[in-house]
C-alpha cells in the first residue's frame, strides 16, 4: 500500500527545510527518501514508484495509459514541461491510483492526482513551505501541527456528505481531489482541474449503437478489473448479489485471477441476498464465504476515521471490517475488492432528466415514451406524471442537477450558511448541456467521493474498479436514456454481462440494503446516541435542532420511519469530533 510525504521549499535560501525534519523522515520505518534537494524532499514507502529523476520528479502508485491495463511510465518531456496543456493531457492520457510530484522548468512544483484514485493527497502550508502526505501521521512527521476542528467543514459534511470537497474538517488541511493539479511557485499556490467528466460527456461524444455500448462497458470494466488485480494471488470479492458486484464477479472470472466471494447478511429480508450471491458464485464456479452482521461488533462512540481529516467512517462498517478481516484470513486473499460506486457510474437514478434527454435528443418519440414508462415504473407514479415533469424540466434555464442538502435535525440558525450550498466544478454543466447527462455526472461526483475515500477497513490492499476513470469515461459516452428499459435501470451494464450471469440476477428489480442492521444498531444504542448528541460537541457548536432531535430520540423499542439513518450519521460525525478534541 503506497504512502508518501513531500516537502517543498520554493524559497530555500530564506526558509530551508529544517534538518530535524529531514532527519526524522530519513529515519522513518518503511520510508525511503527518493528526492533530497534544498527545495524538495520526497519519501515513499510500499507499492509502485517511478522515479523520473531528481530534476523531474516521480509518480507514486499504479499508472496506466488510457484504455490499457499494463503499467506505464509517462514520458519525461511531458512530465517536466510545466505547460498547462501538457499537464492536462497527462491526466487525459493516464489513469490509475497515482500521485505525480513534478518539477517544471520555471522552478515550480506540480502535484497531480489521478481521477478516482484511492491514494490520498493531503496538504498544508507551514510558513513558506508546503507539506504533502498520504496520511495524517506522515503530515505530522513533516512538521504539521493540529489547530483543531473546522466547524464550517463539519456543517458541510453533515449537509452534503456525498459531494467531495478540497476542504477537510481540520483547520489548515486541504485535500487535492482526483483530477486536479496543485501548482506551487515562489509567488503562491493554485489548484486547477486537469480532468473533468464534461470533457468526455454530451452528444458530441455519444456512441450511436446500443450493442457497441454494451461491448464498450464490458471492455472498460474488464480493463479496470485487470489493472486493479494485477499481481494478485487471490482476491476476495465482496459480493452482495446485486447488479454491480455481480458484474464485477463476471469480469473477475474472465481474467484468470483466483477469487473467493464474500457475502454479508443481516436478519431483515432486505439485508439478506445470499440466494442471489450463491447463484452468481455457482454460475462462475467459485467458492463463497458467508457471514452475518452482529450489533455487538459496533462501538457507536468510536470512529474508525479518528486518524483521518474527515469523518468518513460509518459505525455500522465496524462490523463489516471485522468480518472482512476474518474472511481475508480464511481465504488467504491478498486483495479485497468491491463494486462500490457502481450504482452511480451505471446511472441508477429515479429522475425525469433522462426522459427530457430522450425527447430532445432521441431518434424518435417512442424512445422518450419508453423511457418515461421505465422511470414511472421505478418511481411508482403514472407515466403521465413523468411526462409532465419532463416537459417542465425541458424549459428550465439551466440543465444543472439540483443537489438538495440534508438539513434534517440541523439548527434553524445555520440554514443560511454558505456551507449548505452544493459546490463542485463537475456540478456546473457547460451551456447547452443535456439534463440527463448533468444528473449522471452528479452521481459520478458522489462516486468520486466513494472511490477516493471510502470506509471499508480491509487488512489487505482494497480496490473499487467500477468507480474508475476507464469505466466512468465509457459510461459518459452512452446517452442518458439508454440506461433505462422496461422499468429497469443500469440496463447497459446488465446487457454487457448478460451471458456471464444468471438471468435472475441480471433482471432483478429489487435491491438489498443494510437498513435492518443499521436499525438494530440504532435501537441497541439509542440511549448512548442520545447522550452523545444532546450533550456533545455538535450541540455546543450550535449545529443541531435540539427539540426535534430530542423528540426523535425519545421512546424505546424498534424505530419507525427512516430518521434513524440521519441520526446515525450525526452520531458518526460526533464520534469523530470527540476523537479530535480528546487529543
Amino acid at each position: 500500500m503506497e504512502r508518501f510525504v513531500a516537502l517543498f521549499a520554493p524559497k530555500p535560501e530564506r526558509s530551508p527545510i529544517a534538518p530535524p525534519i529531514r532527519s526524522a523522515i530519513s529515519r522513518a520505518e518503511a520510508l525511503s527518501v527518493m528526492i533530497d534537494r534544498d527545495d524538495m524532499l520526497v519519501a515513499s514507502g510500499g507499492g509502485q514508484v517511478r522515479h523520473l529523476g531528481d530534476d523531474i520528479g516521480m509518480v507514486i502508485g499504479p499508472i496506466f495509459a488510457t484504455g490499457k491495463s499494463d503499467p506505464a511510465t509517462p514520458p519525461s518531456d511531458v512530465a517536466s514541461s510545466g505547460d498547462p496543456s501538457d499537464l492536462h493531457r497527462f491526466s487525459q492520457d493516464y489513469w490509475g491510483n497515482f500521485v505525480a510530484i513534478l518539477r517544471d522548468r520555471a522552478a515550480g512544483f506540480h502535484v497531480l492526482r489521478s481521477a478516482f484514485g484511492r491514494l490520498p493527497c493531503f496538504h498544508a502550508v507551514q510558513g513558506d513551505q508546503l507539506i504533502l502526505a498520504s496520511d495524517m501521521a506522515l503530515l505530522s512527521l513533516a512538521g504539521w501541527k493540529s489547530h483543531g476542528v473546522e466547524w464550517s467543514a463539519i456543517l458541510r459534511r453533515l449537509a452534503l456528505r456525498d459531494i467531495p470537497s478540497p476542504s477537510t474538517c481540520l483547520i489548515g488541511v486541504q485535500e487535492l481531489r482526483g483530477g486536479s493539479r496543485l501548482h506551487l511557485t515562489p509567488e503562491g499556490l493554485s489548484v486547477t482541474q486537469t480532468w473533468n467528466p464534461w470533457d468526455q460527456a454530451g452528444r458530441r461524444h455519444w456512441i450511436d449503437d446500443r450493442d457497441e455500448a454494451a461491448c464498450m462497458i464490458r471492455r472498460a470494466v474488464s480493463t479496470a478489473t485487470r489493472a486493479s488485480t494485477m499481481g494478485t494471488k487471490r482476491a476476495l470479492l465482496m459480493l452482495s448479489g446485486g447488479i454491480d458486484s455481480s458484474v464485477l464477479a463476471a469480469a473477475l472470472g474472465t481474467h484468470g485471477c483466483p477469487f473467493t466471494c464474500f457475502n454479508l447478511a443481516s436478519l431483515g429480508a432486505m439485508g439478506d441476498e445470499r440466494h442471489y450471491a450463491r447463484m452468481v458464485a455457482s454460475r462462475l464456479g467459485v467458492p463463497i464465504v458467508e457471514a452475518q452482521w452482529d450489533v455487538a461488533m459496533v462501538d457507536i462512540s468510536r470512529s474508525d476515521a479518528k486518524d483521518q481529516p474527515n469523518p468518513l467512517a460509518r459505525s455500522f462498517m465496524q462490523g463489516t471490517s471485522r468480518l472482512l478481516q476474518e474472511a481475508v484470513g480464511a481465504s488467504g486473499a491478498d486483495l479485497s475488492i468491491d463494486g462500490g460506486g457502481g450504482d452511480n457510474v451505471f446511472f441508477s437514478l429515479r429522475s425525469i432528466a433522462p426522459v427530457t434527454d430522450a425527447f430532445l435528443r432521441g431518434r424518435s418519440v417512442s424512445e422518450g415514451w419508453s423511457t418515461a414508462q421505465s422511470i414511472a415504473a421505478m418511481a411508482d407514479v403514472s407515466t403521465i406524471t413523468v411526462l409532465g415533469r419532463a416537459a417542465s424540466r425541458a424549459f428550465r434555464q439551466s440543465p444543472a442537477y439540483r443537489w438538495r442538502p440534508m438539513t434534517q435535525f440541523l439548527s434553524p440558525q445555520v440554514m443560511g450558511d454558505t456551507a449548505l450550498v452544493p459546490r463542485h466544478p463537475w456540478l456546473e454543466p457547460p451551456r447547452g448541456s443535456e439534463t440527463g447527462t448533468a444528473a449522471h455526472i452528479a452521481l459520478i461526483t458522489a462516486a468520486q467521493g466513494w472511490a477516493e475515500g471510502n470506509d471499508i477497513g480491509s487488512p489487505v490492499r482494497h480496490v473499487t474498479p467500477l468507480a474508475s476513470q476507464p469505466v466512468v469515461e465509457a459510461c459518459l459516452r452512452i446517452p442518458s436514456w439508454w440506461w433505462f428499459r422496461q422499468g429497469q435501470n443500469r440496463v447497459v451494464a446488465r446487457d454487457a454481462f448478460r451471458d456471464r450471469l444468471p438471468a435472475a440476477v441480471v433482471d432483478r428489480r429489487t435491491k438489498g440494503t443494510p437498513d435492518s442492521y443499521i436499525a438494530e444498531i440504532f435501537t441497541a444504542n439509542r440511549s448512548v446516541i442520545r447522550s452523545m448528541l444532546l450533550d456533545g460537541n455538535l450541540r455546543r457548536a450550535g449545529l443541531l435542532d435540539l427539540p426535534l432531535l430530542e423528540h426523535a430520540l425519545d421512546g424505546e423499542g424498534y424505530v419507525q420511519g427512516t430518521a434513524y439513518h440521519r441520526i446515525m450519521h450525526l452520531a458518526d460525525v460526533e464520534a469523530w469530533v470527540a476523537g479530535q478534541t480528546q487529543d
